[in-house]
């Protein structure tokens, strides 16, 4: 892989990006996420290396479903703020956190996202 998709994925990575605080606003993100005709990579950096290829709309479609249970167990019924994308209605990169590992006091690293979904194929964030 070129230096080039490196800087390109950690720069995608650590751009801005703006909380998903409300479960409207998340099923606006959900939607555009399973309506566009893009190819889709998901990387969960604590599980593996990076994926060598994006997600069938099949693969996706089970991801995103099995995912907004996980998230809707673990939030508030009235607050997401576990999901960032660097555009709610276009998005081209989405963090997804573990809503229990979220808080604590500032002390360390920040904890690496559980899922990434990137138009960009994944490099390694760890290491």
């Amino acid at each position: 892989m070129s230096d080039e998709l490196v800087i390109d994925y950690k720069s995608a990575a650590n751009g801005r990006f703006s909380g998903v605080l409300r479960w409207p606003d998340f099923e606006i993100l959900w939607e555009a996420l399973l309506s566009g005709s893009h190819d889709w990579y998901v990387y969960a950096p604590q599980e593996g290396p990076p994926p060598a290829e994006p997600f069938t709309a099949d693969e996706m479609k089970s991801f995103l479903s099995t995912t907004e249970s996980y998230l809707r167990e673990r939030c508030t019924p009235d607050f997401c703020g576990a999901v960032y994308a660097d555009d709610l209605s276009d998005p081209n990169f989405v963090k997804i956190y573990n809503p229990r590992l979220m808080g604590g006091c500032g002390i360390g690293k920040a904890p690496l996202p559980q899922w990434l979904i990137s138009r960009i194929a994944p490099v390694s964030l760890i290491g």
